[in-house]
């Protein structure tokens, strides 16, 4: 009876461990696809941006960016866009040319900086569950300058 009830209890903890271990796993797999949504969308949009809505070495919690497409080079035609990122509560949100998309949802802060044609961010995400991990990313991103077509 007594090596059933340690045998027994070996087993709850284990199987508690490994159910754990998962909740905290998922959760940090959750912050990091959130950071990294939100990052492919910031990349992309700033590869392609002339200016910014950022004044040199002062930090920003949010950031506009705009840019001329060229695609139309052939015909002359040219496209102004622009795009936007603001935290609302917990959402990162991208206004593109008008219409606003969620690119984040349990991102806790943002910060943008601009040296020269270099912005860098700092996103911090705190993904949802029980162990509430918390994954912070810093990158930074050259942009293309008015010239380049």
């Amino acid at each position: 009876m007594a090596v059933g009830g340690i045998l027994m209890a070996g087993i709850v903890l284990t199987i508690f461990q490994v159910s754990w271990g998962s909740v905290r796993t998922n959760d940090q797999v959750v912050a990091l696809t959130d950071v990294n949504y939100a990052t492919l969308w910031l990349k992309k949009d700033l590869q392609m941006a002339q200016s910014t809505s950022l004044t040199d070495g002062v930090p920003a919690s949010s950031v506009t960016l705009s840019w001329t497409d060229f695609t139309g080079w052939a015909t002359e035609e040219t496209r102004d866009h622009s795009s936007t990122y603001a935290l609302s509560g917990t959402e990162l949100r991208r206004t593109y040319d008008g219409t606003v998309r969620v690119v984040g949802r349990y991102i806790t802060s943002i910060g943008f900086t601009q040296n020269g044609r270099v912005v860098t961010i700092v996103i911090t995400d705190t993904g949802p569950g029980v162990s509430q991990r918390v994954e912070t990313l810093k990158f930074t991103v050259q942009m293309r300058t008015e010239e380049t077509q």
